[in-house]
C-alpha cells in the first residue's frame, strides 16, 4: 500500500477549519468550496461545481431564560421559526423524532392566552447541540441538554415562566454547491464522498473537515493505483440541512453507481461505526474490516441509519457504506477543533479506505 502524505492531508484539514463556521449558504462555505475546487483540480479529472438555488436558513441570535433572567443553555434547531419575544408556562408536549434515529422528550411554552409560543426538545443523556428540525415549525424550537431538563420540570411543577427570543431568517436566493471530480475511466463507478458544510455552532474539525480531508487524501493516493472502475469524488453541501447536496446528486443517478462510500466524521474514539446495507454488501465490507491489521473496534449497523449523505443513495437501492470514528461528546459544538488525536484516526481512515477499495476489487496495486 502506498504511504500517504500526512502533511498534505493535515494542510487541507487545517485550511478548511480555518474558514470558520460554514453553514449552507454562507460566505465562509463558498470560500471553502473555492479552495476545495483548487485542491480537487490537482487530483481529479473533470472537476465541477454543481450549484442549486435553495432557500437557506440563517440564525442571528437566540436566548432561552428562566423567570429570573438566568440563561438556560440552548441551541435552536436548524430551520426553527422566529419570535421577537415570548413568555409562557412550561408543559410536557410528548416526543420529538429527530433524523428517524432518536425520540426525545418535548415541551411547549404556552402563553397567558393558552397559545403555544415555542417548543423545547431535550437531548437525551447529552448536552444541547443544533440538529435539523423536520417538524417544519414556524415557532422557535430550542434544544437543551439532559441536565437542563430539571429546570423545565421544576418550572412546569411551580408554574414558573420561561421567556426568550429567536431571530432567524430565510435567504431565498441561497445556494447549495456540490463539488465533483473523477478518477479513472469506464461507465460503472463508485462514489467516495464527504460533506464540507457545518452547523452554525462549530468550525467542524471532526464533522466534517476531517472527513473531507480524508476523502481528498484517499483520492490523491488512488492516482497511484490501477482502477477497475471509475471513482467519483463527491464533496457535498447541505448535509446538515437534511442532506440537500446528496439528495440533488442522488436525483441525477443514472443507474451506473456500484456503491457509495461515505466518510462522515473522524473523531478521537477507537470505535469505527460502519453503517452499511444491504446485508449482501455489508458482508463484503465486514470480510475486509474484520481481517484488517488496523487497530479499531468495529460497530456494524445494518440497515444504515439515515443521518448522513449515503441515505439518498440507499433509498434508490444503491449499496452504501458510511464510516465514522464517532465523537458524540463534541458533535456540533464549539469544542470540535483541531486536535492531533483526530489526525491519527484520519491517517488510519485513509488506509482503511484504500484497503477496502482494493479488497473489494475497485482498485489494484500498480506494478509499473
Amino acid at each position: 500500500m502506498q504511504k500517504h502524505d500526512k502533511s498534505n492531508m493535515q494542510e487541507v484539514w487545517e485550511k478548511l477549519v480555518g474558514f470558520g463556521i460554514k453553514p449552507m449558504g454562507s460566505d465562509n462555505l463558498q470560500r471553502a468550496g473555492e479552495y476545495l475546487y483548487q485542491v480537487m483540480a490537482e487530483i481529479c479529472d473533470q472537476v465541477e461545481i454543481h450549484q442549486y438555488q435553495v432557500p437557506c436558513w440563517e440564525v442571528k441570535g437566540w436566548r432561552l431564560e428562566d423567570q429570573n433572567g438566568k440563561e438556560i443553555k440552548s441551541y435552536l434547531f436548524l430551520e426553527s421559526g422566529s419570535s421577537e419575544k415570548f413568555e409562557g408556562y412550561v408543559e410536557f408536549a410528548g416526543y420529538h423524532r429527530v433524523w428517524d434515529m432518536y425520540v426525545w422528550r418535548r415541551y411547549k411554552i404556552v402563553d397567558a392566552e393558552g397559545r403555544i409560543c415555542a417548543y423545547i426538545t431535550v437531548r437525551e443523556n447529552e448536552g444541547a447541540i443544533p440538529q435539523m428540525l423536520f417538524a417544519k415549525s414556524d415557532l422557535p424550537h430550542f434544544m437543551v441538554g439532559s441536565k437542563e431538563e430539571a429546570i423545565l420540570k421544576e418550572a412546569e411543577k411551580s408554574r414558573a415562566l420561561l421567556r426568550g427570543f429567536a431571530e432567524t431568517k430565510i435567504n431565498k436566493s441561497g445556494y447549495c454547491r456540490n463539488l465533483s471530480g473523477e478518477i479513472g475511466e469506464g461507465r460503472e463507478k463508485i462514489i467516495l464522498c464527504a460533506h464540507y458544510d457545518t452547523v452554525y455552532s462549530t468550525v467542524g474539525a471532526y464533522d466534517n473537515a476531517a472527513g473531507t480531508a480524508v476523502v481528498l487524501e484517499t483520492a490523491r493516493q488512488l492516482t497511484q493505483y490501477g482502477l477497475n472502475k471509475k471513482i467519483e469524488i463527491l464533496l457535498t453541501d447541505g448535509e446538515e440541512f437534511n442532506l440537500k447536496g446528496a439528495r440533488f446528486r442522488a436525483a441525477e443517478e443514472r443507474g451506473d453507481i456500484s456503491f457509495v462510500l461515505n466518510i462522515d466524521g473522524v473523531g478521537r474514539e477507537d470505535i469505527l461505526e460502519v453503517w452499511c446495507g444491504p446485508e449482501t454488501f455489508e458482508r463484503k465490507v465486514r470480510a475486509v474490516l474484520d481481517k484488517s491489521k488496523e487497530k479499531f473496534i468495529p460497530r456494524y449497523i445494518c440497515p444504515p441509519p439515515p443521518g448522513s449523505d449515503h441515505a439518498p443513495f440507499y433509498e434508490k437501492g444503491i449499496p452504501v457504506c458510511m464510516l465514522t470514528f464517532n465523537d458524540q461528546g463534541i458533535l456540533h459544538t464549539p469544542e470540535d477543533i483541531i486536535e492531533k488525536s483526530k489526525l491519527r484516526n484520519m491517517e488510519k481512515m485513509v488506509r482503511l479506505n484504500l484497503e477496502l477499495l482494493e479488497r473489494i476489487g475497485v482498485i489494484q496495486r500498480d506494478t509499473n
